[in-house]
């Protein structure tokens, strides 16, 4: 079985891929409950995996981040022995490959493939793993990256963060794309996707070799669309066909400052991806002083605890048993 991997920032369209994806029989593309990202900073706390009961302990607490994600993986039947029985060596990289396989494997998929973007940044460990994933790299005008994140739950709320984070997600992406086989990476625009969706999917359909389908068109006709959009409203328009026009609105709604921070900082890769910025070279900033960098860390938390207050409640309640399964793992005491 084959692992597709998508990589990119937050807020650039891969949960819609997901779902596009998810319509063909041959891809099984679950919302990840971001197996690696959780327990690599806590793995040490388990101890020896080579030995049996530590290993059942891991898996144990992975089979319960799973069932906790927001997002329900629909008829998920695995357990311990399941999955150990699939493992070529004790490590969770192995563990996650193993459920995943497990998973599609009820739905009798030819590909697994997982939206959890932050694995790029276990680029070298999936590789000495062996996993070797299909990466699919989507991204999208940081600039809309930026209004995005203003308006989300998640991620940074100031542009100069955000445009520090985008920069080095590309950066990590550009990295990958040099380090696998051309068969094993493929890139996918954001703007391309919404406005050509049948060519781009038929495009990545013919890379890794699976027929393509017009039912990916009807993604939002699907069950896995109504639940993640009842999820949350940073992803109610996953339930909505696709939004045509949802590009270039940062132009009317990031001010001067904003687009000239954002600019200044990621100006490498917006070049490098064919965007075209709004202010000259000449009027980017080089540096940012440490007390511009102080305002614009003050405005980023207010930002945030703004946002978290105003949060829709019913969103916060339902991601509550998961951050609280997360709190709990890591102060945990085996």
């Amino acid at each position: 079985m084959k692992y597709i991997q998508l990589i990119g920032t937050q807020r650039s369209g891969s949960n819609l891929l997901r779902l596009m994806l998810n319509q063909l029989d041959e891809i099984c593309a679950p919302h990840p409950p971001h197996i690696l990202s959780v327990f690599l900073p806590i793995l040490s706390k388990y101890g020896n995996l080579e030995k049996s009961k530590n290993l059942d302990y891991l898996i144990l607490d992975v089979i319960e981040c799973i069932k906790l994600n927001p997002i329900k993986w629909e008829n998920l039947s695995i357990s311990v022995d399941m999955i150990k029985s699939k493992l070529k060596n004790p490590s969770i990289f192995q563990i996650f490959s193993s459920i995943y396989e497990l998973y599609a494997d009820q739905f009798d998929s030819k590909f697994w493939m997982c939206k959890s973007l932050i694995n790029m940044n276990y680029f070298n460990q999936i590789e000495k793993e062996k996993l070797n994933p299909i990466y699919i790299y989507i991204y999208r005008d940081g600039r809309d990256v930026d209004l995005s994140f203003k308006k989300a739950i998640v991620g940074p709320k100031h542009s100069y963060f955000t445009a520090k984070k985008w920069l080095n997600d590309q950066t990590i992406c550009e990295k990958i794309k040099t380090n696998v086989s051309r068969s094993r990476f493929i890139s996918v625009k954001y703007e391309d996707l919404i406005l050509h969706p049948k060519k781009t999917l038929f495009y990545i359909c013919e890379k890794i070799k699976v027929k393509y389908n017009d039912k990916v068109l009807d993604y939002y006709k699907s069950n896995e669309s109504k639940v993640s959009a009842s999820a949350g409203e940073m992803w109610s328009n996953l339930s909505k066909p696709i939004l045509i026009n949802n590009s270039s609105k940062f132009i009317k709604n990031l001010n001067k400052e904003e687009l000239q921070i954002f600019e200044s900082i990621a100006i490498k890769p917006l070049k490098n991806l064919g965007y075209n910025l709004i202010n000259n070279d000449d009027d980017l900033i080089s540096r940012f002083s440490d007390l511009d960098i102080e305002r614009f860390t003050n405005a980023n938390s207010e930002i945030k605890l703004h946002t978290y207050t105003n949060a829709n409640k019913k969103d916060l309640i339902q991601m509550e048993p998961y951050e609280n399964f997360k709190k709990n793992l890591v102060s945990k005491v085996f």
